[in-house]
């Protein structure tokens, strides 16, 4: 696709609603006019100009570019970072570099296998179907909205199972890590003191694994052994947040993306009609959706640790860089026909779980649950449609995600 620069305002605001309106026409033209250019991130409460790079091949060399890294310098010396800013950013396994990253994400591996996040599948089914019954019981056919009704609380309670959390903390749990995905909004103070209790009751949470350890993945972080080495608590912390982080915010946004998506293209969710038990067809179609319509459209920003040309451009040392995944997913020297959706496209090297290092952890995890929780629901309400009509969902404002506000359908 080519995109005139008269579609676009200029500069590009990235979380502004010329920008919600129409992502991929904004891609489209960074990637013709500004590989790597300059756009302003608004995320409400501030906003940060910041490089950009959008054409698939430079996104993915820079996932793996030495010269760019996720956290090369740290707080300033004497900088006083309080402790629970620190877990929930800089300490967190996407915020390393290096053999450090190296020696944390081996040791996360252990107990984060294909496997154990397999052998869930079963539990996916039971918490879809058991919140399909609940949404029936509460409204018949009234409409639902899907995002806050089904897809967030099935996800939220597998992967506050496979943490570990106790029933009796998961509300400041859930109220924690939703402050925690959602930046401030409002006050400051009380944005700080949910961290500090999302914080509080994962510490908890550690201590008593140690105490009693169970079949969940806090157990398995802190038994995790590599050569002597093990986790210390301040470690399984920040671990614990890189965890959610992985597997459940992209989780819900993804089913969420994929109904709607699949509602604008009845052709393609009738091929998953026609082949319900089809489980290949599913994972290419949540592929096709992590392709198409990405839950995390751009990494975490990497530092430049030295300038760096890049068409034209210099990148100086110091700066920071995003690669937008969305804007590479949708670039046409790499995938055909990239503005159209195809459950069945094959080849599908997308980024939209990254790439090198830094590659998704819970990208095993979203698509399991993803794939179950999308084949019940279709299962049980094959005339599932939208509530409203499609001009009418929006997109947050929100940059470097892509999330609907909500999702109203009915069941059917």
């Amino acid at each position: 696709m080519t995109v005139t620069p008269s579609a676009v305002t200029l500069p590009i605001v990235m979380g502004g609603p010329e920008f919600a309106a129409d992502p991929p026409a904004h891609y489209a033209w960074l990637r013709e006019h500004a590989p790597v250019g300059r756009v302003t991130l608004d995320f409400g409460a501030f906003a940060q100009d910041i490089w950009v790079v959008s054409r698939y091949a430079d996104c993915k060399a820079m996932l793996t570019d030495p010269r760019l890294l996720r956290s090369p310098y740290g707080p300033p010396p004497g900088a006083d970072v309080p402790e629970h800013m620190r877990l929930v950013s800089s300490a967190t396994l996407d915020m390393k570099d290096g053999d450090e990253h190296r020696r944390l994400r081996t040791l996360v591996a252990a107990p984060f296998t294909p496997k154990r996040i397999e052998r869930l599948g079963a539990q996916v089914r039971v918490l879809a179907e058991q919140r399909l019954d609940a949404l029936r019981e509460a409204g018949g056919q009234g409409p639902v909205d899907l995002r806050q009704e089904f897809a967030l609380p099935v996800t939220y309670t597998v992967i506050a199972d496979l943490v570990g959390v106790g029933v009796e903390d998961r509300a400041r749990f859930q109220q924690g890590v939703t402050a925690l995905m959602s930046g401030f909004s409002g006050s400051q103070e009380d944005w700080e003191a949910q961290i500090r209790d999302l914080v509080a009751v994962t510490r908890d949470l550690v201590a008593r694994k140690r105490a009693e350890p169970g079949d969940d993945l806090v157990t398995g972080l802190i038994e995790a052994e590599e050569a002597g080495d093990r986790l210390d608590d301040t470690e399984l912390v920040a671990m614990v947040f890189s965890l959610v982080t992985a597997g459940y915010e992209t989780t819900y946004n993804l089913i969420t993306n994929a109904v709607a998506t699949l509602l604008d293209h009845p052709d393609q969710l009738g091929l998953l009609r026609a082949a319900p038990d089809d489980t290949a067809l599913w994972r290419s179609a949540l592929e096709e959706v992590a392709r198409f319509v990405p839950p995390i459209t751009g990494t975490r920003p990497a530092t430049a640790v030295e300038d760096i040309e890049w068409h034209g451009q210099t990148v100086p040392a110091g700066a920071s860089v995003i690669p937008l995944l969305a804007a590479a997913n949708r670039d046409p020297e790499v995938f055909t026909e990239p503005d159209r959706f195809d459950i069945t496209r094959s080849p599908n090297p997308h980024l939209g779980f990254g790439h090198g290092v830094h590659f998704c952890l819970g990208a095993n995890l979203a698509r399991m649950e993803a794939r179950v929780a999308l084949q019940v629901l279709f299962e049980r309400h094959p005339g599932l449609t939208l509530a409203v009509d499609r001009g009418d969902l929006a997109l947050e404002e929100m940059p470097l995600w892509t999330r609907y506000r909500e999702l109203p359908v009915v069941l059917g």
